[in-house]
């Protein structure tokens, strides 16, 4: 599974769609879903494809066709728009690469998004991480199961910390530390990565910085003059003065260098960089990687975990008489122990995490047992990092005021004040109300 590959923007013309809907609404379908040929329609990606075809062979008495579909951003919310015109072809199952395209598919304008309350248990829904289904989750209804997520750890280069005689930090000012000394006694040597969703996501995002903190699906919270947000800026402005971070994108292939040269000795990043990106993207060899939780912030003593990544999902409003088959088909494709422990990605779901972590800690490619650092970090996903209709604009604006100024020299705490006014303008373009 290609998680590392880029995801294609979404078209002007798309985002238009994306944002009026269509003026499409839940209910009232002429013609059905599932081509109104009586059929459970499902779309997935490549990556999800078996197991949708596992569950058909497994239920000949459901009729079901099955449509790959691929995992560009704005590519559902754009099919989806098309559908509401036509009112009819909605896919009765969507999965999606980004889970935060909930937030269009469940609002009042596209109307898509069937709750799942009623139709999965509590008991299966108490069954996921803890706050894995907060991105699912608007105004206490829950429109999505999440397949996978993705929460943040520290990686770092075992044989590096060894050469150089540093330990790993537990605090974000012993990573800071250490960064800087790095940057000072070795030219070259990054300790992270800020750029779009991989600075906004992973520092911003474990600190608890209301960036996106979704309320309902009308209503976010932004405000990034808190602590929780100021705290990062102060972080990061001597490491990117000594250039121990880079802005350089980490899905870049040009962030290969880095790998090649030695020179990256800590990387927060998600779960799936283990497998998907410092051996087959940065060129690290192996047996030189281990994982560690997330550094402290001041005054806590729990390390918390943003996120970056993971897919959900969703069941269609206008499945009528196939809900139920729907919502089963579901349930089996986000909590099966025994499909779950075999995918690509770190599992939403507790006891298939627990299984897919066995495999995992054997893995000749790395220093050290990676899954107790994995296990934490599922278990500390910061709260408050909601799905949200500007999902494209979160990561741009970020680029556009944080990384900007990371390129100029400016001062990060000033550029935080551009960044909420960004975040404002494109949160109510998108039909919220900030608060």
């Amino acid at each position: 599974m290609k998680r590392w590959r880029v995801a294609s923007l979404a078209t002007t013309a798309a985002a238009a769609l994306v944002l009026s809907g269509c003026g499409g609404t839940g209910g009232g379908a002429v013609g059905g879903s599932g081509g109104g040929k009586g059929e459970l329609l499902v779309w997935v990606d490549n990556t999800r494809m078996p197991a949708a075809q596992q569950y058909k062979k497994a239920h000949p008495d459901v009729k079901m066709r099955i449509v790959t579909i691929p995992p560009d951003a704005g590519y559902v919310p754009t099919k989806i728009s098309l559908a509401n015109r036509a009112k009819s072809d909605w896919p009765d199952v969507v999965f999606l690469a980004n889970p935060a395209e909930a937030a269009t598919l469940a609002s009042e304008k596209f109307g898509y998004a069937a709750p799942l309350d009623d139709l999965v248990p509590q008991s299966v829904r108490d069954g996921f991480a803890p706050g894995a289904l907060d991105t699912c989750t608007f105004g206490g209804r829950t429109y999505c199961l999440r397949n996978d997520i993705a929460p943040t750890v520290l990686w770092y280069d075992v044989t590096l910390m060894k050469r150089y005689g540093y330990q790993v930090p537990k605090t974000w000012a012993d990573y800071q530390k250490t960064g800087l000394k790095a940057a000072g006694e070795h030219p070259g040597t990054i300790v992270g990565a800020v750029n779009g969703k991989y600075g906004a996501g992973i520092y911003f995002g474990s600190s608890g910085c209301a960036t996106r903190d979704t309320l309902s699906l009308t209503e976010v919270h932004i405000d990034l003059g808190q602590a929780n947000c100021t705290r990062v800026a102060d972080l990061l402005q001597p490491l990117a003065r000594k250039k121990a971070v880079t802005t350089v994108v980490p899905i870049d292939p040009g962030f290969a260098k880095f790998g090649k040269g030695d020179k990256i000795l800590m990387l927060p990043a998600p779960a799936w960089f283990g497998d998907f990106m410092f051996g087959p993207a940065f060129k690290v060899p192996g047996g030189r990687i281990a994982a560690a939780p997330m550094p402290t912030w001041p005054g806590e003593s729990k390390p918390y975990a943003g996120q970056v990544g993971g897919g959900a999902f969703l069941v269609s409003s206008h499945a009528g008489e196939r809900t139920k088959d729907a919502a089963d088909l579901v349930r089996w494709m986000t909590t099966d122990v025994s499909l779950q422990a075999k995918q690509p990605t770190y599992p939403a779901f507790t006891a298939a995490a627990q299984k897919w972590g066995e495999a995992k800690s054997k893995d000749p490619y790395y220093a050290s047992d990676p899954t107790p650092a994995l296990t934490a970090a599922a278990d500390a996903l910061r709260p408050g990092f909601g799905a949200v209709r500007f999902e494209a604009d979160w990561q741009s604006s970020f680029n556009d005021t944080l990384v900007k100024a990371v390129h100029s020299g400016g001062n990060l705490r000033n550029a935080l004040a551009s960044w909420q006014d960004k975040l404002e303008a494109a949160a109510k373009t998108s039909g919220y109300t900030v608060g």
